[in-house]
């Protein structure tokens, strides 16, 4: 069986770390199976990242780049399985490519539980004040939402239950195989050093532990003992870091060193010398597993209540039972052995999971709004396929009052033999929404996509994107972008792709992270939904401000990774185009389409971040 494990630096606070399936793909290559691992997150890749709608900063678009490329490298291995964490949703372009009918037919999907993004981003404070954290949650909803199975080390935690879909997912209780590397055991002996290890920074637990050692330091338990900071500490910040913990350790009567290093290998090397007790918190038992290969005294405590007196009073608590020679207590302890053999078989042979239940929408129309751009509309009708598997497609051109006299038939003389063409002209010109709504009402099939005139199809575009909408049963599909700039050549060079989440949920409020009026719907659905956002006159981002809506009204929203269109971007008309210039207005009508549908706990701490950032 071909297996892929994903992993990634899970966090910039410990670069370079380690990957967590190495074990496991140890293991499974023993029992005859074919199994890549791969790192999720190669920096140097963001150097050739494509671009991105709104947002062109690849530091910020970092997770979704992470889950395009991961996409396009398992799609040539078209494995059986992958596992992959749920952390920044980096399973989301295979998830997304499966749904949309586009690769991994036969692929099972499952996700190893650690914790989400919204948690960590809502609880430390050395997160990026930019929006990743929210097209990580985007990403790791939509992940949820397609999965096959859910992977935890333990009980699903209220972390999670945020954002688990309503509608059921397999959980599966599992712990990771003991590395390669693992001793026999902790041995017993002496304490002569209490070592923390973790970055220095809230949520970590650091806070929590210099408060349990001043408490266990005032009763005289520690002696002589050395106290050692392991892990990255921040410098140059008004937060917790080295200045702070500066600060806090010149008040304390023991010895104590801090040892900055962001390099696991390291901090694992010191940890095993004899005579220390490591202590570290953790969100998902993996981290103190690597703990237990290599540690003789261990204290393994969960985050889940940092930030209140009861950690501190457990850690404290923990402290004192060590030092006084007595058992450590059960979390410190390794959980059950998994037999993974058997499970990978069981995950390979699992029923995938619908994307939906909806029935599959049939016939198809391509809608192209037109106007006075007669030589760029014959490229565009070019484009379009007569039929689909025998089917007819139907072709409207909703032409919007252009200035020729007789543009009917200079249309129907370009277009060649179109049987199933029709031309619908209106006398007056009207907003692209009004045209848009137009020529869905015409329509006359179940799924209807939508062209600028001066954009067109790729080869067999029209075609990935109904059997997207069938496929997945989503409401609407958006496809990834193909640049262009040269709007007479159909052999202009590529210069760039728009890439797009689809489904945003909280980030989308912030960038189009949807995707572009070049999409496919369902009609009923998106008519029932009020169709494109029609304020009678022309506003900027319609895309944008009508999708955001879509997503409110409940509407799923899946996307293409690789584009199915190309897209011409005209700079110097986007310039002198009055609605182009409005953003804040984009803004304002987004907010509003949004109706309140998104995370306002996750939107508080963005608007934390960013004001810090103007004090």
């Amino acid at each position: 069986m071909k297996i892929a494990l994903v992993d990634r630096d899970r966090s910039a606070s410990w670069p370079g770390s380690t990957n967590r399936f190495a074990g496991l793909a140890a293991l499974l290559r023993q029992l005859g199976h074919d199994v890549s691992l791969y790192d999720g997150a190669a920096a140097e890749d963001l150097r050739a990242s494509p671009t991105l709608t709104g947002l062109n900063r690849a530091v910020a678009a970092e997770p979704m780049l992470a889950a395009y490329r991961l996409g396009e490298k398992l799609a040539a291995l078209d494995p059986d399985l992958v596992i992959a964490p749920l952390n920044g949703g980096l399973a989301q372009g295979v998830l997304m490519a499966r749904a949309c009918g586009e690769a991994f037919s036969g692929t099972r999907v499952a996700l190893w539980c650690d914790t989400p993004s919204r948690r960590r981003f809502l609880r430390t404070d050395d997160q990026a004040t930019g929006l990743s954290p929210l097209i990580a949650d985007a990403l790791e909803r939509q992940a949820l939402a397609m999965a096959d199975a859910l992977i935890a080390p333990g009980p699903i935690g209220e972390a999670l239950q945020a954002i688990l879909p309503a509608d059921t997912l397999r959980m599966i209780e599992a712990s990771l195989p003991r590395r390669p590397d693992r001793t026999e055991g902790p041995t017993t002996g002496a304490i002569a050093e209490i070592v923390f290890v973790g970055p220095v920074r809230r949520g970590s637990g650091i806070v929590e532990f210099t408060e349990a050692i001043q408490r266990v330091a005032s009763d005289g338990l520690l002696e002589d003992r050395m106290v050692t900071l392991l892990g990255p500490a921040r410098s140059d910040v008004q937060g917790i870091g080295r200045e702070w913990l500066g600060m806090r350790g010149s008040r304390w009567s023991f010895p104590f060193k801090v040892i900055d290093t962001g390099d696991r290998a390291e901090a694992l090397s010191y940890v095993r010398k004899q005579g220390r007790l490591a202590i570290t918190f953790v969100d998902d038992d993996e981290d103190a597993d690597v703990l237990r290969s290599v540690a003789h005294h261990l204290i393994v405590l969960p985050t889940a209540s940092a930030g209140g007196p009861g950690l501190v009073d457990r850690t404290e608590a923990a402290l004192r039972s060590v030092l006084a020679g007595e058992p450590v207590a059960a979390p410190g302890t390794a959980p059950p052995m998994t037999d993974w053999g058997r499970l990978v078989i069981e995950l390979a042979q699992c029923s995938l999971r619908p994307a939906s239940q909806a029935p599959p929408a049939r016939g198809v129309t391509v809608c192209v709004v037109h106007f006075n751009r007669v030589v760029q509309l014959t490229r565009a009708l070019a484009s379009i396929p007569d039929s689909i598997d025998g089917t007819p497609v139907e072709i409207i051109v909703l032409d919007n009052a252009s200035n020729h006299p007789s543009i009917e038939e200079e249309i129907r003389s370009r277009a060649g033999n179109r049987p199933h063409l029709r031309i619908v002209r209106l006398a007056r010109a009207v907003p692209q929404a009004t045209a848009l709504n137009l020529g869905l009402a015409q329509a006359s099939n179940e799924t209807v996509l939508f062209l600028d005139d001066d954009n067109y199809y790729l080869p067999s575009g029209v075609e990935r994107l109904a059997r997207a909408v069938a496929a997945g049963g989503f409401d609407i599909v958006v496809t990834a972008l193909d640049l262009f700039d040269d709007g007479d050549s159909e052999e202009a060079p590529s210069t760039g792709r728009l890439m797009f989440i689809g489904q945003a949920h909280s980030a989308g409020l912030f960038f189009n992270a949807f995707g572009d009026t070049a999409m496919a719907v369902r009609r009923d659905t998106f008519l029932e939904s009020g169709g494109f956002r029609d304020p009678g006159y022309d506003y900027p981002s319609i895309d944008w401000v009508t999708l955001a809506k879509s997503q409110a009204a409940g509407l799923r929203i899946g996307a293409l990774q690789s584009p199915a269109v190309r897209y011409h971007r005209d700079t110097t008309r986007a310039d002198m185009a009055a609605n182009k210039l409005d953003q804040e207005s984009a803004r304002l009508f987004v907010f509003e389409a949004y109706a309140g549908a998104f995370d306002a706990e996750l939107l508080a701490r963005y608007a934390q971040n960013l004001q810090f950032e103007e004090l």
